[in-house]
């Protein structure tokens, strides 16, 4: 089973059966979650709720970096958790712990743009059963599903100055991330490449 779950398949095809399958899921999940928090009035479920989301999508993100280092997979220069929707999800546990607006604000912004493109036309090379599939999806549509459920369940909206704040505070993460790749040859945000 194990083997199953790590060997690379390459056999992943955008828009194939497989990526409708995981949209459609996803998003059955993110709607039963989202109603189901929005129609109680205990304000423990939902914070639970939204909490456990946050921390299973981190969670995520770190299991698959130490499966790849427990299996001698991990390369500096594709790897580390630089990709924006990475970087949000090792940021998520934060903003579900915080609730707060300006973290909304980025999440709204970078999730609802960046990450709905890498939905529509997926980075991925592996299938299913493959963990990067399964981490792949897990981490861009419960990001997506996080930041719904802000909006939906704890009314929290974006405003016109928010806009200017994502863009603005994206820079730093550009730079820093234009800094790494330099230094490694890589292409984290496809800022090369």
């Amino acid at each position: 089973m194990f083997e199953r779950i790590t060997k690379e398949n390459h056999a992943f095809v955008m828009w194939s059966a497989e990526h409708v399958l995981a949209l459609l899921f996803f998003a059955l999940l993110g709607y039963l979650l989202i109603r189901r928090a929005a129609r109680t009035t205990a304000p423990a479920y939902k914070n639970r709720l939204f909490k456990g989301m946050g921390w299973v999508i981190s969670g995520t993100v770190i299991g698959w970096s130490l499966l790849e280092m427990g299996l001698g997979n991990f390369n500096v220069s594709q790897d580390l958790p630089l990709p924006l929707c990475n970087f949000l999800a090792l940021l998520l546990p934060l903003f579900t712990l915080t609730r707060s607006l300006f973290l909304f604000e980025l999440f709204y912004f970078w999730v609802l743009s960046g990450t709905l493109q890498a939905i529509i036309t997926p980075d991925l090379q592996d299938s299913f059963p493959h963990y990067h599939f399964l981490k792949y999806w897990i981490v861009h549509l419960g990001l997506v599903i996080v930041v719904l459920y802000a909006a939906v369940v704890y009314k929290m909206r974006p405003t016109l100055k928010s806009v200017l704040k994502a863009f603005i505070w994206l820079q730093p993460y550009v730079l820093f991330c234009m800094g790494v790749n330099y230094a490694l040859g890589a292409n984290y945000l496809y800022l090369n490449a």
